[in-house]
């Protein structure tokens, strides 16, 4: 299910990231990532967020994708070593993977729980 939220976004390409909303600092965290393209606008809110790493952010952030990373996927050993760059606050692993790749800018490797996408107002 929740690769087919990114599919109905066409997983978010060419989307501009210009906000990233951390918290609480107690389980289960949330990592929210604030995107918009022309007059639209989307918050997409990784929930139960257990490790992330974010890499290369910039003054400009222009999303490739946003893809689930399966462990039997061809990406799984990269996404994992990205993984390990980052801060593990929680024992427990989370359900997903999924990678931020970047046409420009920031890239994000995130283990999380589950996945809400919110229109938002411009």
């Amino acid at each position: 299910m929740t690769e087919a939220k990114l599919t109905k976004w066409n997983h978010f390409h060419d989307w501009y990231l210009d906000r990233v909303s951390i918290g609480p600092n107690a389980e289960p965290r949330e990592l929210t990532l604030g995107l918009y393209l022309e007059d639209k606008r989307a918050s997409v809110t990784f929930e139960g967020v257990t490790c992330f790493s974010l890499e290369g952010l910039g003054l400009l952030n222009i999303v490739y994708s946003i893809r689930i990373v399966e462990a039997t996927g061809k990406n799984y050993d990269d996404v994992s070593a990205a993984l390990n760059k980052g801060e593990r606050l929680s024992k427990r692993k989370g359900a997903n993977l999924a990678f931020m790749y970047a046409s420009l800018g920031a890239e994000l490797a995130i283990e999380f729980d589950s996945l809400r996408i919110e229109s938002a107002a411009g």
